[in-house]
């Protein structure tokens, strides 16, 4: 499992190599899926530069809230001394499939952390005729020293309402389902705790979005069990023997 919560390109300098003028490139650092950036019609390949102001370090990107498929392709290059984040010296993933999975519309990008000032996102794919993209988290991450506990869960919640005419019949007033994922973090000594778990209800509180990148062993349910939203409930640090503690977290997806 990796965890983020500290995400640098909301902070960024960001301009984008097309787009339209109601829905810019910046719609990515807006908090909510449903306001995009979208690239002018008939453009299928573009790009979105950070400059983040000075180097910081990354190590996990997604890109959420897309109409990309399982066509698309991606690269992620970081540059201190290139502005334009082309020469990639610090950091270059190369061209490679941005494993997009049908339904979900989201790229999750796992890398050794690299420090850099100016990182440049590319998106291609040639099957649409226009991208488009709501969120792109970019920062560093946390991969627990032990993994979530047996009993975790995912819940594809629900919230349309149905209402009975006099009838009989049910009629639907449809709502997005939204993915609720609960698990708990355990076995971890204090620094472990205190560095990171801790660090990251102090820094997001239940008002702050939090990644959680659930299937790291495979590719084949990722998309599934990753969650970008809100942590929800604030669970207490439990310090469970000596020197071990555990918390429980759950993170509703943000839409």
């Amino acid at each position: 499992m990796l965890i983020a919560w500290d995400n640098k390109a909301d902070d960024a300098t960001l301009s984008a190599s097309s787009e339209l003028a109601s829905l810019p490139g910046s719609n990515v650092q807006y908090a909510h899926l449903s306001r995009k950036w979208y690239t002018a019609a008939g453009v299928n390949s573009a790009s979105l530069l950070f400059d983040m102001l000075a180097a910081v370090s990354c190590g996990i990107l997604a890109v959420l809230g897309t109409n990309l498929t399982s066509a698309a392709t991606m690269r992620l290059r970081g540059s201190d001394s290139d502005p334009t984040g082309a020469t990639g010296e610090q950091y270059d993933s190369g061209s490679i499939a941005a494993a997009v999975k049908a339904g979900y519309g989201a790229i999750y990008h796992s890398f050794a952390a690299a420090s850099a000032r100016y990182w440049l996102l590319e998106l291609e794919d040639t099957s649409l005729s226009q991208l488009q993209a709501g969120r792109v988290f970019l920062g560093p991450k946390w991969t627990p020293t032990w993994n979530q506990g047996f009993g975790w869960s995912m819940l594809a919640r629900d919230d349309s309402q149905l209402v009975k005419s006099f009838g009989g019949q049910v009629y639907a007033e449809e709502r997005p389902q939204q993915r609720v994922i609960e698990f708990t973090l355990g076995f971890m000594d204090e620094a472990e705790m205190y560095g990171n778990a801790f660090a990251l209800a102090r820094a997001n509180g239940i008002v702050r979005d939090v990644l959680a990148v659930n299937d790291t062993s495979g590719a084949s349910y990722r998309s599934d069990q990753s969650v970008w939203g809100l942590c929800t409930a604030s669970e207490p640090i439990v310090h469970e023997t000596v020197n071990i503690y555990r918390q429980k977290f759950r993170i509703e997806e943000r839409l």
